[in-house]
């Protein structure tokens, strides 16, 4: 590896980290400083994801739920081996944002297309989400029924099960709201993070 490809990789390496420790910090401050029933794990995601592209946007997402599930052990609760799945909800926002964002210059158009751009990517990856989370609360809750303390989606859930949908129904209705409220608040968060990424580190081919 040649000096600039080093220098390169351990920029990028830098910037990821750093963007992983801010994802645990904004969900931290969001869901147990101020227990806002939304997410905010994946502002710095989507940023990296538009700046990098996808690699370094996967390595981010999925790292975010190794670093948060580790973190809460450190913190006395139980190893919830099902937490690490959620990896594959940050992988699919990943996914979502980068096949939108290969083309940056179509961001640069109008305002207007712009928003109606991240609405899209909002709104196709909380339908992922809402789908791929859904199933995962389904098994955990399912198979190890281990309460779910953190996660602000667990009240949603018993709320549906006490009127009497079924658990399944239940872990993939409970996401609806807050996964649509938090996928627009976090996708136009991460493009704004982007465009000070830009403004202060510059422009970064792919």
């Amino acid at each position: 590896m040649d000096t600039d490809k080093a220098t390169r990789f351990t920029r990028i390496f830098l910037v990821c980290l750093t963007a992983e420790a801010l994802n645990y910090i904004s969900a931290y401050i969001c869901c147990d400083v101020f227990h806002i029933p939304l997410f905010m794990d994946t502002i710095f995601t989507v940023a990296i994801t538009f700046y990098y592209g996808l690699v370094p946007g996967l390595c981010v997402g999925i790292g975010f739920n190794i670093l948060s599930t580790l973190i809460q052990v450190s913190r006395g609760y139980s190893l919830d081996p099902f937490a690490f799945l959620f990896g594959i909800c940050s992988a699919l926002v990943a996914l979502v944002t980068w096949f939108f964002a290969r083309k940056k210059e179509e961001f640069k158009i109008s305002r207007t297309i712009t928003i109606l751009y991240l609405i899209l990517i909002a709104v196709i990856s909380s339908f992922l989400v809402i789908i791929s989370s859904g199933l995962i609360d389904f098994m955990r809750f399912t198979i190890l029924d281990i309460p779910d303390r953190l996660a602000p989606i667990k009240d949603f859930t018993d709320s549906f099960v006490d009127m009497h949908f079924s658990l399944l129904a239940s872990s993939i209705l409970a996401q609806i709201p807050l996964s649509i409220t938090d996928r627009l608040i976090t996708t136009f968060l991460g493009f704004e993070v982007f465009k000070g990424m830009v403004y202060f580190l510059g422009e970064e081919d792919w």
